[in-house]
């Protein structure tokens, strides 16, 4: 963060765009969540655009009824981004988002700086920074809610690699005969452990339940979930432990909707890291996420931040 825009009156706008929700919040330069909206999200961009400008436009308005400068816009995107282009690479769960010019159509509209970023990589910005990462040099964070992704920080900057697409944890294969992935691939983390893996591992035992009533369930006691909450969380535990014995981060922050659950989740992911990790890192510390469903608009607005500060951007 520059020092020089701490204290000062400047807001950054967060949009974080999701398969069934829009949510628009404002931070200031130390992370302090300002406000907040969130609607039900139109499928596709050509529907989705003009509510997320009319959100954003709002946000603005009221911002600067309370004194202050909108200096930056951030947007963290459901689906995979080219960011070197600033544009959507498309969705896994909604039509109608391959190449749209998210930034480059915010700040023509708005003109102010703008930034796109995937989701995950929004959300594990903002844990960095603010959340359970902050004082921690590298960070590991993994989103698991419908879908499964990721994000590597170092040193409060996101890691992309060449292609926008470090991180991506939940599209690891762990099985290439495994269960069909929403990426079309067979056999991804994600297609183990993701939310949307707990609903089809409950629809096989004959269970009509949404991974979030399978969560429940489990915690209840019912024998059948707690069997596929646990064989779920276990395939998690062994994707980090794969992914910390190759960065060897000071800490992994899972976050998202599913690990909001209990122990019933909680302890099997940990047995199953320490089971696979290699030795010399079995003390990484596995802490949960701390900023909750804020994390993605904190983290789209820490986008904003930087943008206004000229700093991430593609050269």
């Amino acid at each position: 963060m520059d020092k020089t825009l701490a204290g000062t009156s400047a807001a950054f706008i967060g949009l974080d765009i999701g398969n069934t929700r829009l949510t628009v919040g404002a931070a200031d330069a130390d992370g302090c969540l300002l406000l907040t909206e969130e609607r039900s999200a139109p499928r596709g961009a050509e529907s989705a655009l003009p509510v997320l400008l009319a959100m954003a436009r709002s946000a603005a308005s009221a911002l600067r009824t309370q004194g202050r400068r909108v200096a930056g816009l951030g947007l963290g995107f459901g689906g995979p981004v080219d960011y070197a282009g600033q544009r959507t690479r498309g969705s896994f769960h909604s039509p109608g988002w391959v190449d749209v010019p998210l930034a480059e159509f915010f700040a023509s509209e708005l003109r102010i700086p703008a930034l796109l970023d995937n989701d995950a990589n929004a959300g594990g910005l903002a844990e960095a920074l603010f959340g359970a990462g902050r004082r921690h040099r590298v960070v590991l964070y993994v989103n698991v809610g419908t879908g499964i992704g990721g994000a590597i920080v170092i040193e409060g900057t996101v890691h992309r690699g060449a292609t926008s697409s470090a991180g991506e944890i939940g599209h690891v294969v762990l099985d290439p005969e495994g269960p069909v992935c929403n990426c079309g691939k067979r056999g991804c983390l994600e297609a183990f452990a993701a939310g949307s893996a707990l609903e089809r591992m409950a629809s096989e035992a004959g269970l009509s339940l949404t991974g979030r009533e399978t969560m429940a369930a489990a915690e209840q006691g019912d024998v059948v979930c707690r069997a596929i909450v646990e064989q779920a969380a276990g395939h998690l535990g062994l994707a980090i432990a794969n992914a910390v014995s190759l960065l060897d981060p000071d800490i992994v922050v899972p976050g998202g909707g599913v690990p909001l659950a209990g122990e019933v989740w909680w302890t099997p992911l940990r047995e199953a890291f320490s089971r696979q990790v290699v030795p010399a890192a079995a003390r990484t510390r596995l802490a949960p996420a701390e900023l909750g469903y804020h994390a993605g608009v904190l983290g789209a607005a820490a986008l904003g931040m930087q943008a206004a500060e000229g700093k991430g951007l593609p050269t």
